[in-house]
């Protein structure tokens, strides 16, 4: 006797932008998902999203290199807008991570010009932290 079985795999990765609740993983999203916090990434495309941010993070922390004017950077129905700004004492860069679907969008700020450089940096390593730690 054959068996047959459909299951469907999640499509997304629904992450905290506060970093409180666990990474959980969904077929659809609903407007409840962004009321409770959640940034949705596609699944497939999650590690890839990582590793941009994390040049995005090594670009911060390296005072070095200069900042790039200008960042639009899109990995499946995720795109990361950045602006560099500058400041007196340095040039910094805003980021906005922004995820489409449907006729919605999510969005969230990884990067903010108000807070220095060395804080985005540790912000954004603390938040590719506990992404990591939930992606399988």
């Amino acid at each position: 006797m054959l068996c047959s079985a459909y299951c469907s795999a999640q499509k997304y990765a629904l992450v905290d932008k506060k970093m409180n609740l666990p990474v959980t993983y969904a077929n659809t999203l609903r407007a409840a998902d962004a009321y409770k916090g959640y940034f949705p990434i596609e699944k497939v495309n999650i590690k890839k999203v990582i590793t941009e941010i994390e040049n995005i993070a090594g670009l911060i922390k390296d005072s070095t290199k200069k900042l790039p004017e200008k960042l639009d950077i899109t990995i499946g129905s995720t795109t990361l807008h950045g602006l560099r700004v500058q400041l007196s004492t340095e040039d910094r860069i805003d980021i906005v991570l922004t995820t489409s679907y449907g006729t919605s969008k999510s969005t969230m700020h990884l990067c903010d010009t108000k807070i220095s450089n060395t804080s985005n940096a540790f912000f954004i390593t603390t938040w590719l932290k506990y992404l990591r730690s939930y992606v399988n």
